[in-house]
């Protein structure tokens, strides 16, 4: 399943942290490269940047609100 520029996803990999970003966190899709690739920036709550890069596609899933609920 190719995602959309600008849907909200979640890392699903550890594979980034020396780029401060972890498993779980929250980023949205900038570009899409074909259906192997998303070039993701991922932030804080404030909306600071933490980093972008490319993700695979397989790194990331949907993030929807339904999820903020599970986690609270």
């Amino acid at each position: 399943m190719t995602l959309e520029q600008y849907t909200v996803v979640q890392l699903l990999t550890n594979r980034y942290q020396d780029r401060g970003v972890k498993a779980e966190a929250i980023g949205t899709i900038l570009d899409v490269y074909g259906d192997e690739a998303y070039e993701v920036e991922f932030s804080r709550g404030d909306g600071t940047t933490i980093a972008w890069f490319a993700v695979q596609q397989n790194e990331v899933q949907p993030y929807t609100e339904s999820d903020v609920l599970k986690a609270s």
